[in-house]
């Protein structure tokens, strides 16, 4: 009989020990999901910290090719007024510099009229001196621009991968919680290969939107472990794991409801998408790094917030917006159609052409939601939503 109460007694504390080990694993896991979802929050609010950085490069570059366009045409205006006039010097026709000295009245009023024309060929020679130099200081700023917004892209570049990686991890651990259960298990496996194929795509490509895809599998594949391992267990911070995931995967569900929402861009009324961004040229709104509502808005936020009035959900991003589109030549722009700036460093601005050689856009920090001229500042080329 004691023989028997000490066999009990052992069993009953070798299932107490079990039961604790368990339950500190399952402690000792939720702690863990926890931790990722922390990182998680934190590595989103670096990406959109980062989108904002780059807005704000993208404003300066746009800025810079703007002064840059508008500094080459004053120098060519000048260069041409300064050829015709040494055509008319040596042609000598009537309305010549040398006609004009010749016709002098005297002595003194040929030295005044030489000195005139003295003093305006110094002047034009200084004016384009003068706007020579401010086009080198010009360059010489956008190639320090265009650096650090390369510098910016790769660090978000960077994110991108972190974010990735955050959501194998997540699985990872989603797959731990479900090991008891074959089915979670194997569901949640599943879903692990599918966030590391993901993070291995954002690493390794360069095509942005392959990448926008990618991070859109990973969190996929944070759902798909998330409903494995709830029939199972209880995860004990649930609500506040859901909170955080709405927040990290924000950028990701926008990008995914974009891919789907874009296959029927073309059913939109393209005159009421023109109609739409012409509105905003009237209410003054500013130029807002990182913006998209109608207290503020840059480039890219003002293509997303026009399109999304009619159902069309654009990332934040003039970069990925091109990549949404297939290309098309300036001259083949439609109203309605996105017009995109680029240089070594990618695609910087964005615009939606309104017809007639016009687009409206939010051009940089300073200045309002306006309407600009193709041929006062021209674009690389146009891109049609499908």
């Amino acid at each position: 009989m004691k023989k028997v109460s000490r066999i009990v007694l052992a069993a009953t504390f070798l299932l107490t020990g079990i039961g604790i080990t368990t339950k500190a694993a399952a402690s000792s896991t939720d702690d863990a999901i926890t931790a990722v979802n922390q990182k998680i929050e934190a590595t989103q609010s670096s990406i959109d910290q980062a989108q904002k950085n780059i807005s704000k490069l993208q404003s300066q570059q746009t800025k810079d090719e703007e002064e840059i366009y508008s500094l080459t045409a004053n120098i060519n205006a000048r260069k041409k007024h300064l050829e015709q006039q040494a055509r008319s010097a040596q042609e000598n026709d009537a309305g010549s510099i040398i006609q004009f000295v010749t016709n002098s009245k005297n002595f003194s009023d040929a030295i005044d009229r030489v000195a005139a024309v003295v003093t305006m060929v110094k002047a034009n020679n200084q004016t384009l001196a003068e706007q020579k130099n401010d086009k080198l200081k010009v360059v010489a700023d956008k190639a320090k621009v265009e650096s650090a917004a390369d510098k910016q892209k790769q660090l978000n570049d960077q994110l991108n991968e972190q974010m990735a990686n955050l959501a194998v991890q997540k699985v990872e651990l989603k797959v731990k919680k479900a090991k008891e259960d074959e089915t979670a298990r194997q569901a949640a496996q599943s879903a692990l290969k599918k966030a590391q194929q993901a993070a291995k795509t954002v690493k390794t490509s360069k095509n942005q939107s392959t990448v926008v895809k990618a991070l859109t599998t990973a969190d996929q594949a944070v759902s798909e472990a998330n409903d494995a391992t709830s029939s199972t267990t209880t995860d004990s911070s649930n609500s506040s794991t859901t909170n955080q995931e709405q927040v990290a995967n924000k950028t990701t569900s926008a990008t995914s409801s974009s891919a789907s929402s874009t296959a029927n861009a073309s059913s939109v009324d393209t005159s009421s998408v023109v109609a739409a961004a012409i509105s905003l040229t009237k209410m003054n709104i500013p130029y807002v790094y990182g913006g998209a509502s109608l207290s503020g808005m840059d480039c890219s936020g003002l293509t997303q917030y026009v399109y999304s009035k009619f159902g069309v959900s654009l990332p934040h991003n003039a970069a990925s917006q091109a990549a949404m589109t297939t290309r098309e030549s300036v001259s083949a722009a439609q109203p309605g159609d996105l017009l995109f700036w680029q240089n070594s460093g990618g695609v910087y601005h964005v615009a939606i052409y309104i017809g007639g050689g016009q687009f409206v856009h939010a051009p940089h920090s300073g200045a309002n939601v306006s309407v600009g001229s193709i041929s006062g500042f021209p674009p690389s080329f146009a891109g049609r939503l499908n």
